[in-house]
């Protein structure tokens, strides 16, 4: 099985500290790691924690912080290849402050790679892959991925992330699932909830989603869009909550490439996003046997 995730790739310096406090201010941190971060490679990372065949697609500046990006793709055995390095710019990084109930301040630093166009994505390459994974984060990247899978008839799904509102609805028109943060759902649409995932379906979407965190999640799907369903989260004691909501996408990608239906496939996604807020770091992805015993 082979999904491609098509976006953003980031690198994180993560600081554990008690809580974080505001300026001006010292505060100790009780540790520190690095390790690769953004929406569409935590996802692939996900991906391959949990046995498929996990590719990432996405620009990359020339420097060293691509380097390091790349030597954490390979330890987790995602496929980079198709990380582009784009000459004279920079990568996107990030210090992450996660506190002691596992709620973090990330300061991010977007690399000016995200202004590149994508004419050099391989898009011939999406015949045969399971599914897509497209973030908000690159969007001239995620439009061109989108269009050439609707044309292959490959399933796709977005991470509707926070971004301004004309990107999501662009997005949104082109993918098959778009499954919404609430940040992300917020920038989307200002109607509550069932009008707001209507619209999602109305713009093209087969499948909306709009995750929730401890709440859970709400959705609709385009054969019913009158009946809005529900499903409960996994509770569970958050150690650090950053990437939870990739890994969330990952597993829905990979359960939807699988042949799944909405339902088994939030539930599954939401099992593998709770296994990774109690785990340190946003690339601490459970493993399929760990996600099953926790849905058993």
């Amino acid at each position: 099985m082979r999904i491609v995730c098509v976006g953003h790739t980031a690198f994180d310096r993560v600081f554990m500290l008690e809580r974080v406090v505001a300026p001006p201010a010292k505060v100790a941190a009780r540790e520190y790691f690095e390790l690769g971060g953004g929406m569409a490679a935590n996802a692939a990372v996900a991906i391959a924690r949990l046995g498929a065949r996990a590719e990432f697609w996405g620009p990359a500046g020339d420097d060293a912080i691509a380097d390091a990006m790349a030597l954490d793709f390979a330890r987790h055995g995602v496929d980079a290849s198709h990380m582009r390095r784009i000459a004279g710019m920079r990568s996107s990084h990030s210090v992450i402050l996660v506190d002691g109930s596992g709620e973090r301040l990330i300061v991010g630093m977007r690399g000016d790679v995200l202004k590149d166009q994508g004419d050099w994505l391989p898009q011939g390459h999406l015949a045969g892959a399971g599914a897509l994974l497209a973030d908000v984060r690159w969007p001239p990247g995620s439009v061109k991925a989108l269009t050439a899978a609707r044309k292959a008839g490959v399933a796709s799904v977005l991470d509707g992330d926070a971004a301004d509102r004309d990107t999501l609805r662009t997005l949104v028109a082109l993918a098959d699932h778009a499954v919404f943060s609430e940040p992300g759902f917020a920038g989307f649409t200002a109607t509550p909830t069932h009008a707001g995932l209507k619209e999602a379906i109305a713009l093209g979407a087969r499948v909306a989603v709009v995750t929730r965190g401890e709440r859970g999640c709400e959705w609709i799907t385009a054969e019913a869009p009158e009946v809005l369903r529900s499903t409960p989260a996994f509770p569970v004691d958050a150690i650090d909550t950053t990437g939870a909501g990739d890994a969330f996408h990952g597993a829905y990608a990979l359960r939807i490439a699988e042949g799944a239906g909405p339902a088994d496939a939030i539930a599954f996604a939401s099992a593998a996003g709770a296994l990774t807020a109690a785990r340190r770091g946003a690339r601490s992805m459970p493993s399929r046997a760990q996600v099953e015993a926790l849905l058993r």
